[in-house]
């Protein structure tokens, strides 16, 4: 039975011939892995976009090609809204009024916390 040691290797590889690594090799690792920059996007998103574009325009087609299609459609539509109410003019003066009165609060500009103002 033949044992070896941890020390015989050790002397077997401090003995070869090993020529010095390139200038700036330690530098260029870490730039291509810890350093690296996080991507614009990353693969599964790509993949759901385009999957979501691909079923859109499979929609887009089937919904062109039918017969009738676009008639069928906006008849749905014109239903849903009078069933619905929302084709009321006071559903739209809300909606309008809602959506000023968001905005104009979004544009004020209060301060989050009171703080005193020390002078320089």
């Amino acid at each position: 039975m033949i044992y070896h040691h941890d020390d015989d290797l050790d002397r077997a590889l401090a003995s070869l011939p090993l020529e010095e690594p390139p200038a700036g090799l330690h530098a260029r690792i870490m730039a291509a892995t810890v350093h690296r920059p996080e991507p614009l996007v990353r693969s599964w998103e790509v993949w759901l976009v385009g999957t979501l574009v691909a079923v859109a325009a499979w929609l887009t087609w089937t919904l062109l090609s039918a017969p009738h299609a676009i008639e069928r459609v906006t008849t749905a539509l014109a239903r849903g809204l009078e069933t619905t109410g929302a084709g009321d003019y006071t559903v739209f003066v809300w909606l309008a009024v809602g959506i000023s009165a968001t905005w104009w609060i979004w544009q004020l500009s209060v301060p989050s916390s009171p703080g005193r103002v020390e002078a320089k």
